[in-house]
């Protein structure tokens, strides 16, 4: 039995998740070089949305200010 495209979805994203912090940022580096945009492409509209989570960069954390930097 085939996945269903969900399912794939899925798998990709358990996969992207397991990559090394270093293979993660290489990903989300390529959106919106022409690389990326050549990748989107072959992935097709059916993965966008994966595409787009997959390319997020994460917020950086920004630690709470204390002490005089509150005011």
């Amino acid at each position: 039995m085939e996945p269903t495209l969900q399912e794939y979805k899925e798998t990709v994203l358990t996969r992207f998740k397991e990559l090394e912090e270093s293979e993660r940022a290489t990903l989300q580096g390529l959106r919106g070089t022409p690389e990326g945009r050549v990748l989107g492409k072959v992935l097709g509209d059916e993965l966008e949305d994966l595409v787009f989570m997959l390319g997020r960069q994460p917020r950086p954390k920004v630690a709470p200010k204390r002490g005089l930097a509150t005011r």
